[in-house]
């Protein structure tokens, strides 16, 4: 077995995915008793104390059972004698399934139902992979009749009225739901999302500890996605904090492309996207104006476009302006040919860690009905110092 050992995850991090591995793969079957520390230690290449870490939060998420005062048990599965469908959970969202798992530790939404998979298996419960825009009515009304036990559902990158249609139909027939879609329309269900405001803070926190001062968050003010509201507040309460005063979002700014377009990543879409953003940062670049040292860009792959557009500006990114991506997409970015300015940071969502606490949250809820109420969990992002 290939254990996960990678730059962008933390040592506990490993543990928690290696062991979760082990239970997915049948090495720890149900009532196995899991290794001793330091045999896992040797086996992850990792010290001892980062094992215990690394087991007390699979303990604590109930994926391990403790018995005494350091044997882990893999628990049996509750309710065996349940029905098939109550230990059924539904995953409804946009991604194809192995797409998903192959981008299982990168920051696309897709990571979100891999790592919810992966918690579903480790529980020892079933689960059905479905995509929203293939469902018909009468095939909600059927999955709203077998009754599952639970259902997951997942964001599409662009929500259609499909995907609406089917959140609310399973919100309102009583199964447990749990969503990482922001949004009113399903008040009824817990909800689990990325810390944005928390994530854009520690961007500017580290920006400003590299001596940058004039940091402008660049996101349309007008949008309506909840995340650029919670991204500039994080960033205004680091600006205060340091005593700065936080620059105002602007009305309009270049806000990428369709990354899912056929012509995107060519060159000549390229050139046209520079040219746009060059336009939308004119006016902060204007001779003789106080122009901003730092930018925090709405995603990774809008990175090399606003650093050949700064270079187009008579700028030279990295040197007189940093840009700070978001996402931790960079090693997946098709401009990297056409301009090879890398951000020396960025966030990671951590993704597949949202996929995982939504399967617990769900079980949490599946286990508890009487004492269940709806709560939006938050999950605190990680910064990625890449320079």
């Amino acid at each position: 077995m290939n254990y996960t050992n990678t730059a962008i995850c933390s040592p506990r991090e490993q543990v928690i995915r290696n062991v979760m591995a082990l239970i997915r793969e049948r090495e720890l079957p149900p009532d196995a008793e899991v290794p001793a520390e330091n045999l896992l230690a040797e086996r992850f290449g990792v010290s001892r104390g980062t094992v215990r870490s690394g087991l007390a939060v699979l303990a604590e998420r109930g994926v391990l059972e403790k018995r005494g005062r350091r044997m882990h048990v893999v628990p049996k599965p509750k309710g065996s004698g349940s029905s098939l469908m109550n230990r059924t959970i539904i995953l409804l969202g946009p991604s194809d399934k192995d797409d998903a798992i192959r981008k299982r530790n990168s920051g696309f939404m897709d990571a979100i139902q891999a790592g919810a998979l992966e918690e579903v298996m480790a529980r020892n419960m079933h689960s059905l992979w479905l995509n929203a825009s293939q469902l018909h009515g009468g095939e909600l009304e059927e999955l709203a009749q077998i009754r599952p036990g639970g259902a997951l559902l997942f964001t599409p990158a662009h929500p259609t009225p499909a995907f609406d249609a089917a959140a609310r139909r399973l919100a309102a027939s009583g199964i447990p739901v749990v969503s990482s879609v922001h949004s009113t329309l399903y008040e009824k269900i817990d909800h689990v999302l990325p810390d944005h405001a928390e994530g854009t803070r520690q961007l500017t926190d580290e920006l400003l500890r590299r001596g940058c001062k004039r940091i402008l968050c660049y996101l349309a003010r007008g949008r309506a996605e909840y995340w650029v509201a919670a991204r500039y507040r994080g960033y205004s309460a680091a600006m205060q904090a340091a005593g700065l005063t936080p620059e105002p979002l602007p009305e309009n700014c270049y806000w990428g492309c369709n990354y899912d377009a056929e012509d995107a990543w060519q060159e000549s879409r390229f050139h046209e996207e520079v040219r746009l953003a060059a336009g939308y940062l004119l006016d902060y670049f204007r001779p003789g104006a106080p122009a901003p040292d730092a930018l925090l860009a709405k995603t990774d792959w809008d990175v090399p476009i606003l650093a050949a557009a700064l270079r187009l500006l008579g700028r030279t990114p990295g040197k007189d302006v940093v840009i700070a991506g978001y996402d931790n997409k960079i090693v997946f970015n098709g401009w990297s040919r056409l301009e090879n300015y890398t951000p020396p940071l960025t966030v990671d969502k951590r993704n597949n860690e949202i996929g995982r606490r939504m399967t617990a949250r769900l079980l949490t809820h599946i286990d508890s009905p009487e004492s269940w109420k709806p709560e939006n969990i938050l999950v605190t992002p990680e910064l990625i110092t890449i320079s």
